[in-house]
């Protein structure tokens, strides 16, 4: 491989080992950080860009000045040298059409006038040295100027003063004419040469002008561009995996227990609130399938809790040991209730086929009878037994009630707290609207940039001719002012944008509070099924005091037999009917044994 093709490879391995870096640093920040450095990098940018807008019109505006300085004050110095030369004649003529009478200039005006003239085209000609252009006719204008004023002081003025008007009036109209001639002559060309340099100037600056706005046009697209990636990215860091949550979210609430659903790692509160649905998805998972083994009748399970605090797990764990301890004792019970069901049974059918031998059996019978009673004794215990253990169970059910309302209380715990998200973004969103107030307040300064544009254009018409060109310069700067409010009136249009990107973010809240919502109503789905269960506990204490309440019956009922076999010579026919009955008995007690202990084989412990 070619060296330069490897170092161009080690680039893009570092670069992309770089992005990838900072995509992973950006996903581990949490939602506020987010959101803050989201609007920091836009108030940036908003900074920039307002800062780069700010150089560019300050660079125009140092053009400007110096247009007005290097070009336009030489101008208006030449207009002052024509006024001058214009009052100085229109004096010496108004003297000399006079006549000697009063009302005319005095000698020390006209010489103050001519000393103030060649001050100004001093001054001229220091302020144009370094123009090429017109330094030579600078200088021709101030020699000629020198011999009219020379003339003025030394011809003029003395002929005046002695009365000789009409030698002045040649003078005046004769070689001075052609000197002021002259005069103008090359004010013009001054003028002439300094309104092309103006209009040279003008055009670089009208170019300067349409680079400015590309520049900015520029800016302003790369501006948005990243604005629409910051957007962009903010938005699918966090919309995308809350609405991953809120689906995940609405098939638990549907009772769909999903499996493990696949997402990227990341430590920001969207990962740790993924993590605690895997969490808990997983619990519910192990909570359905102990569910699904105990409807079965496998009791076998071990139900381990999660902490101690775990009140739904180690619920259930009770309700299984206290369930496998219930059916211990009852298959128990009903060995003992079989056993001495077929006892009776048994002795039964002796006594009904042994009526004939009625006497012989009497003793044997009434020691049986003894032994039943002992047995019902035995059974009624164990009947009792089994009736505290159900009430026992029946406490534990009314336990897992009560565990399934902390749950409730949890469920609208995590309600509120994304209620409390919801309302931090809707605190974000007022502050997009700040934002926005100081977007407005920046399309103010547009508008009084633009007034003052136009206040330059009147001057620049009130100027004439020489400013027409300053007028164009400053339409333009009206322009940019009209497209600087434009660019703040975008620029707001992207604030609303993201501020509806946050209420977008608020309605996912609010869904995700949902889909919350839909949980607590299947804790209490939940609740309902612990409650009939509850329910179904209650019935069988009940029908375990039925069973205690019959074999206390049972020996009654042989406490009876006994007194009754005493007299059974008295009445035997009685007897044996009596013996009939109880063999009946006996046999429905055998078969209410036999399917106990089916049902309750039904069950491994």
């Amino acid at each position: 491989m070619p060296r330069c093709c490897w170092g161009i490879r080690v680039w893009w391995s570092t670069n992309r080992f770089k992005e990838q870096t900072m995509m992973t640093a950006y996903r581990n920040l949490s939602i506020r950080n987010k959101l803050l450095v989201s609007f920091l990098l836009l108030a940036v940018l908003f900074c920039l860009s307002q800062l780069f807008n700010y150089q560019q019109f300050q660079r125009l505006q140092q053009g400007q000045q110096k247009l007005i300085d290097e070009q336009v004050q030489v101008l208006m110095q030449m207009k002052d040298v024509r006024v001058q030369a214009n009052t100085v004649r229109a004096l010496l003529l108004g003297r000399i059409v006079r006549a000697g009478q009063s009302g005319g200039a005095s000698d020390q005006v006209i010489q103050q006038q001519l000393t103030d003239q060649a001050d100004a085209l001093r001054k001229l000609m220091q302020d144009s040295a370094d123009s090429k252009d017109i330094a030579g006719l600078v200088q021709s204008l101030y020699q000629v100027w020198g011999e009219y004023a020379t003339h003025i002081l030394q011809e003029e003025l003395p002929l005046l003063n002695q009365g000789k008007f009409d030698a002045a009036r040649e003078q005046s109209i004769g070689i001075q004419a052609q000197r002021i001639s002259r005069i103008r002559e090359l004010g013009d060309q001054i003028a002439q040469i300094k309104q092309q340099q103006v209009q040279q100037q003008l055009g670089q600056a009208a170019q300067q002008v349409t680079e400015l706005r590309n520049e900015i046009i520029g800016f302003f697209v790369l501006v948005l561009l990243i604005i629409a990636l910051v957007i962009a990215v903010t938005s699918r860091s966090i919309a995308r995996p809350l609405e991953h949550l809120t689906g995940w979210a609405r098939q638990i609430a549907s009772g769909e227990l999903v499996s493990e659903v696949r997402s990227e790692r990341r430590d920001d509160e969207v990962g740790r609130l993924a993590d605690a649905f895997q969490q808990m998805s997983g619990y519910l998972r192990s909570l359905a399938q102990s569910s699904e083994r105990i409807a079965r009748g496998d009791l076998t399970l071990d139900v381990a809790p999660q902490s101690e605090r775990d009140v739904l797990g180690n619920a259930f764990a009770r309700m299984v040991a206290n369930l496998r301890e219930l059916l211990q004792e009852l298959q128990e019970g009903i060995g003992v209730l079989a056993t001495a069901s077929q006892e009776i049974l048994a002795s039964t059918a002796q006594v009904a086929s042994g009526a004939q031998q009625t006497a012989i059996a009497i003793t044997e019978i009434t020691t049986t009878v003894e032994e039943v009673r002992q047995t019902a004794n035995t059974a009624t215990q164990k009947a009792r037994h089994v009736s505290d253990s159900a009430q026992r169970t029946l406490q534990v059910s009314k336990d897992g009630k009560v565990a399934i309302d902390a749950t409730m209380e949890g469920m609208s715990q995590i309600r509120e707290q994304m209620h409390s998200v919801a309302q931090s973004i809707v605190r974000l969103s007022e502050q997009a609207q700040a934002i926005g107030e100081v977007v407005a307040t920046v399309n103010e300064l547009a508008e009084q940039s633009n007034l003052l544009g136009v206040n330059a254009s009147i001057e620049a018409t009130r100027s004439g001719e020489q400013g027409r060109g300053f007028s164009v310069v400053a339409q333009e700067v009206k322009n940019l002012a009209v497209q600087s409010k434009q660019a703040t009136g975008q620029v707001r249009t992207i604030l609303n944008d993201v501020q509806k990107a946050l209420n977008q973010a608020v309605l996912q809240a609010e869904q995700s509070s949902k889909a919350v919502d839909s949980g607590h109503r299947q804790a209490q789905s939940g609740a309902v099924a612990i409650n009939t269960l509850a329910y179904s506990i209650e019935e069988s204490s009940g029908a375990a005091l039925q069973i205690a309440a019959s074999s206390q019956q049972q020996m009654v009922g042989m406490d009876q037999m006994v007194v009754a076999m005493e007299s059974i010579k008295q009445a035997s026919q009685e007897n044996v009917e009596g013996t009939k009955q109880t063999e009946s008995a006996a046999r429905n007690l055998h078969q209410l044994g036999q399917k106990m202990k089916v049902r309750v084989g039904q069950f491994q412990l």
